[in-house]
């Protein structure tokens, strides 16, 4: 449906329809009835692309992400970016058949490119690459929900397969609090949900706890590489929803290595055939 106004173009009557009531939506939202520290069925793809030597694909739900490491580069001597420590370069793009508004995209975009570097810098041996400069890129593919966290991981991925020296392997996970009901691996309908809820106006005097957690971390030296928080949330309650996601990036970890350990057994298999051809055809 449309309306005319003169000579003028036809606007959309659609593009200026209200909104629902966040709290509606809230009340039909689809709502877990037990709390389960387990992933999404994932799918993970090393080597994703042929040209790249370091490249990972990942499906986390309905989420796909793309992730590809380009070879340190060094820097010129005139930069004054030089120094004892290599240099980490973080990009994330969104797909352009992404359906999403442009403002929103490119604010998602800045925000995660920045975010991806902070949580993948304590993790890379920057000291084996003094001066040189690591570019890291990232493409969004569909997001439905967890695009940071899965970006996380798939980068994680796309270094080891890529020879680049880390100190562990990176995991990551997304846990949301809305309306006291806790969400892990929240959809990106439950994200849109919580920012709606959280810019509408509270008429209590009470303000109530809200908010989304993203944690990145490394099993095998117990550390945090870095925690996002957006959203009112008391430290008890960061506490243990923390603690929920770091159960959750444990069993990340087991699939990602099960992965990891097949590719290598792959290469290994590939090596030894090709050994054994050449043995026979130098006997023949």
């Amino acid at each position: 449906m449309s309306y005319s106004m003169g000579n003028e173009s036809q606007i959309k009557f659609g593009i200026y329809k209200a909104k629902e009531n966040p709290h509606e939506l809230f009340d039909r939202l689809a709502k877990p009835k037990t709390l389960e520290l387990e992933p999404r069925a994932t799918f993970l793809k090393v080597g994703a692309v042929s040209n790249v030597k370091g490249s990972a694909y990942m499906e986390y739900g309905n989420t796909k992400v793309m992730a590809q490491v380009e070879p340190p580069k060094e820097i010129s001597k005139q930069n004054n970016r030089c120094g004892t420590l290599g240099i980490v370069i973080c990009s994330v793009k969104y797909a352009p058949f992404s359906n999403m508004a442009n403002e929103i995209i490119a604010r998602k975009e800045s925000f995660m490119s920045v975010a991806l570097k902070k949580a993948l810098e304590p993790v890379i041996c920057r000291h084996e690459f003094a001066n040189f400069q690591l570019e890291i890129k990232v493409l969004i593919i569909d997001d439905d929900g967890c695009a940071l966290s899965t970006a996380i991981n798939c980068c994680g991925v796309a270094l080891i397969e890529g020879g680049i020296p880390t100190y562990d392997l990176i995991t990551s996970s997304t846990v949301c609090l809305l309306k006291q009901q806790e969400f892990i691996n929240p959809t990106a309908d439950v994200e849109d949900l919580l920012l709606s809820l959280s810019g509408s106006d509270e008429k209590d005097d009470a303000v109530e706890e809200h908010g989304i957690i993203v944690t990145a971390s490394l099993s095998a030296v117990g550390q945090v590489t870095e925690c996002f928080q957006k959203g009112y949330i008391l430290p008890e309650t960061l506490e243990r929803l923390c603690e929920h996601s770091l159960a959750v990036n444990q069993r990340m970890l087991d699939t990602i290595r099960h992965v990891l350990v097949n590719k290598v057994k792959k290469y290994i298999a590939l090596q030894q055939e090709s050994a054994d051809e050449e043995l026979d055809a130098s006997e023949s």
